[in-house]
C-alpha cells in the first residue's frame, strides 16, 4: 500500500527534474513512510512512497526496473494472488529475487501486456512506462478499491495516488468543477453523486474502476473498459451457500497475506464479525487485534464482548471526538480526503485507523462491500419485492411485504403500494423519456437545493438515471459499482492511508462479488432478513447474538447534538462570515433559518455538516492546499481555533 505519481513528458520542451518528481511524492509521505523512490528517464518520471508489506526487504523498492531495462512500474496496493502467478509466470520461464507481489506484477505485464489486469485478484492502481516505444499504461482495480487520478497538460499528463499531488504539480489549471459541486449540494449526499471520471477540481480526472488506459507520446489516451459484473445464470438455490461459503474463505485465505500483522475493524455486525471470528477460526493470526468504535447512539457491546471471547482479540475501543476536537479533527480530514466527505462517520473512521497505527498494526481487514453485494440494506427490501412481483409471484410479494416490515418499520400495506409504484416505474423503464423525467424529478427532490442560490443550483446537471423501479439484481450491482460503495471506498482509503494503515476489503474479492451477483433473491434477501446467504453460512461459527439480530445501525456520530450545542456558535460565524458563504453557492438566510430550527430540534445536520466541511475546503483551497501544515488555520472564524495549529502529514 503506497502513493505514486507518474509523469509523460509530450512536449519536446518540457523540462523533467528530479526534485519536481520529488516534491509531488513529499505530499504523499503519510501513503508510505517506509521508503521512497524517484526514476527520471525522459520523457518519464516516477515517484514512490512505500508502506512496506510483503517483502519488507530492498527487494520491494519501487520504482522497479526490469533487468533488461526496458519497463518500469510504481504500484500502490496488493496482488492477493501473487503467489499463484508467481508460480505460473516461473513455468513460462520468468525469475524471480523478491518474495513480494511488485516483482509479480512487473513480470505479468511483460507476459501479458494490457491483458495482465484480467489475471489479477487484488487492490491495484499501478503504472508501467515502456522506454522503448515511449508509451504508459497504467489501470485500476474492479472496484476502484484503490485511487488513480489523471491531469492533461500542454507539457504533458500527469498520474497521481490523491489530488493533492496533482494541486501541487502546478498543471491544474486552479479552478473548481462547479457543476460537480452543485450536483452533490443539491441532492444533500455525496453518495447520490454516481461515480463517474470526473472530480471536484475542474480539468482533473479519475481512471474509472475496472479501467486501464494506455498513453502514447503524442498525449492520446487509449481508455478500456476491461472487466464488468458478467451476466450469467444464477446459482442453484441448494449449492449456494456452500459455493458462498468456499468463495469468503478463500478470499479470506489470500486477503491474510502479510509479513506484518494485520488486525480487524470490529462493530456488532456481520460483516466485520464474520470476518474477525473467520480468521480466529483459521488460527492463523494469534494476538489479533480489534479495533471498535462505540458511541451513545447505539449499543452494540453485547455483540462485540460475544465476538471478543468467541476470537480471543485484543479489543481497542474509541469513543470518538470530544466537541473541542472537532473543527480541527475536521480540517486534518479535509486535507486528506481532497474532495467532499459522505457524512461525520468518516471522522470516527479516521479516529480507528489512528488507533491501529498507535498500536503499530499496519494492515486492518474490514466489512466493506458485504452491504452493497449481498443485499444489507433495509432500502433494497423495495427492490426485492419488485423481483418478486414481476416473476409474477404476488403471493409471495405479500408475505414477503409481511415479514420485511419487522425489519424496515413501515407497514406491509405501505410496503405493497410503494412496491406498486415501483412495478410501474420498471415497466415503463425502457421509456428514455421516462428515464429522464424520473431523474429530473429525483434531482428536484434533492434534501438539498432549498439552501441554495437558484443561479447554482441550477448548474446541477442531471447525468444519471433514477434508481426507481429496479430489480434487487439491477440495485445490488448499482450499489457496488456506481453508488453508495465507490464513496465509502473512498473514505476508507484515505482514512487508513492517512495513518500509513492499509484497508483490506475481503468482501470484494471480484470473484465472491461475481458469485454474489448470482445468488438466487431468496439467498440475497428473504423472510425480512438481508443478507440472507451470509446468515446462514455463519451460523455456528459467529456469535447468534449477531447472527440473529434484525437492527441494522450506521455509524452514528454526536455531531448533530453539538451542532445545536457547543458547535453551534461556530457554525454561526461561518454562516455569517465563512468564506463558503461568500462565494455565492448557498442562500444565507435558509442555512441561517436551517440551523435555528436544529437548535430547536428540526434536524438539518447534513446541510450543517455540508456547511462545515466545505468552509474547511474552502479555506484550503484558497490557501493553497499543499502549501504546508497551518493552511487553514488563520482565515477560520476565531471560535474555530480550538487547540492549537492543524498538524497536517506534510513534509
Amino acid at each position: 500500500m503506497c502513493g505514486f505519481v507518474g509523469f509523460f513528458a509530450t512536449s519536446p520542451g518540457s523540462a523533467l527534474a528530479p526534485h519536481w518528481i520529488r516534491s509531488l511524492i513529499d505530499i504523499l509521505a503519510h501513503r508510505g513512510p517506509d521508503d521512497e523512490g524517484v526514476l527520471v528517464e525522459p520523457p518519464f518520471g516516477l515517484g514512490f512512497r512505500r508502506l512496506a508489506i510483503l517483502d519488507l526487504t530492498p527487494a520491494g523498492h519501487q520504482p522497479m526496473t526490469s533487468d533488461d531495462g526496458r519497463h518500469s512500474l510504481v504500484f500502490n496496493g496488493e496482488i492477493y494472488n501473487y503467489v499463484e502467478l508467481r508460480d505460473e509466470l516461473r513455468r513460462l520461464g520468468h525469475r524471480f529475487r523478491s518474495s513480494g507481489d511488485t516483482e509479480v506484477l512487473l513480470a505479468a505485464y511483460r507476459q501479458w501486456g494490457e491483458q495482465c489486469v484480467e489475471h489479477l485478484a487484488g487492490m491495484f492502481a499501478f503504472c508501467v512506462v515502456d522506454h522503448r516505444s515511449n508509451t504508459m499504461f497504467v489501470a485500476r482495480d474492479r472496484f476502484g478499491i484503490k485511487p488513480l487520478f489523471f491531469v492533461r497538460h500542454a507539457t504533458g499528463v500527469l498520474f497521481a495516488s490523491e489530488l493533492k499531488a496533482i494541486r501541487r504539480s502546478g498543471l491544474w489549471n486552479g479552478r473548481l468543477n462547479v457543476t460537480r459541486f452543485a450536483e452533490f449540494l443539491s441532492v444533500g449526499r455525496t453518495e447520490e453523486v454516481d461515480e463517474d471520471e470526473n472530480t471536484y477540481l475542474d480539468g482533473v480526472g479519475q481512471i474509472k474502476p475496472a479501467h486501464s488506459c494506455v498513453v502514447h507520446f503524442d498525449g492520446s489516451m487509449e481508455m478500456r473498459h476491461y472487466w464488468t459484473l458478467p451476466d450469467a445464470s444464477p446459482v442453484s438455490s441448494r449449492q449456494a451457500p456452500e459455493e458462498f461459503l468456499g468463495a469468503f474463505d478463500e478470499s479470506l485465505r489470500i486477503h491474510m497475506r502479510s509479513d506484518v500483522p494485520v488486525g480487524v475493524m470490529l462493530s456488532g455486525g456481520m460483516d466485520s464479525v464474520s470476518i474477525a471470528c473467520s480468521v480466529a477460526q483459521r488460527g492463523t493470526n494469534r494476538g489479533m487485534h480489534a479495533f471498535c468504535y462505540e458511541s451513545p447512539e447505539f449499543d452494540e457491546k453485547r455483540q462485540v464482548r460475544d465476538t471478543v471471547e468467541a476470537t480471543g482479540a485484543t479489543l481497542h475501543v474509541t469513543h470518538g471526538l470530544a466537541p473541542e476536537d472537532f473543527w480541527q479533527t475536521l480540517r486534518r480530514l479535509v486535507w486528506h480526503h481532497d474532495e467532499p466527505i459522505h457524512s461525520t462517520s468518516a471522522l470516527m473512521g479516521f479516529e480507528l485507523y489512528r488507533m491501529a497505527a498507535e498500536q503499530g498494526v499496519k494492515v486492518v481487514l474490514c466489512g466493506q462491500g458485504a452491504d452493497e453485494t449481498l443485499g444489507g440494506y433495509h432500502h433494497l427490501f423495495d427492490h426485492m419485492l419488485v423481483s418478486e412481483a414481476m416473476r409474477g409471484r404476488l403471493l409471495s410479494t405479500v408475505l414477503q411485504a409481511r415479514a420485511a416490515s419487522r425489519t424496515t418499520g413501515r407497514s406491509s400495506r405501505a410496503l405493497l403500494l410503494r412496491c406498486a409504484a415501483l412495478v410501474r416505474a420498471h415497466v415503463l423503464r425502457n421509456s428514455s423519456t421516462y428515464r429522464a423525467d424520473a431523474a429530473r424529478r429525483r434531482l428536484l427532490r434533492g434534501e438539498g437545493r432549498q439552501y441554495l442560490v437558484p443561479e447554482f443550483r441550477d448548474l446541477a446537471s442531471v447525468r444519471h438515471e433514477s434508481p426507481a423501479g429496479q430489480t434487487l439484481a439491477v440495485a445490488l450491482r448499482r450499489s457496488t459499482m456506481q453508488s453508495p460503495l465507490p464513496h465509502y471506498l473512498r473514505a476508507e482509503d484515505r482514512n487508513s492511508m492517512a495513518h500509513g494503515v492499509e484497508a483490506r476489503v475481503p468482501f470484494l474479492d471480484h470473484r465472491l462479488v461475481e458469485l454474489a451477483m448470482r445468488l438466487p433473491v431468496q439467498w440475497q434477501m428473504s423472510d425480512g432478513w438481508n443478507k440472507r446467504v451470509l446468515r446462514e453460512t455463519m451460523r455456528g461459527r459467529i456469535p447468534e447474538s449477531v447472527r440473529a439480530r434484525r437492527e441494522k445501525f450506521g455509524f452514528p456520530t454526536s455531531a448533530p447534538q453539538w451542532f445545536a450545542g457547543p458547535l453551534a456558535n461556530g457554525l454561526r460565524e461561518i454562516i455569517e462570515d465563512g468564506m463558503v458563504m461568500r462565494n455565492g453557492w448557498f442562500d444565507r438566510d435558509a442555512v441561517r433559518t436551517a440551523l435555528n430550527e436544529h437548535i430547536q430540534g428540526r434536524s438539518a445536520a447534513k446541510l450543517l455538516f455540508n456547511v462545515a466541511q466545505l468552509e474547511a475546503w474552502m479555506t484550503l483551497n484558497a490557501d493553497g492546499w499543499a502549501a504546508g501544515a497551518n493552511a487553514a488555520r488563520a482565515s477560520l472564524p476565531s471560535s474555530l481555533h480550538s487547540t492549537g495549529g492543524l498538524e497536517l502529514h506534510t513534509v
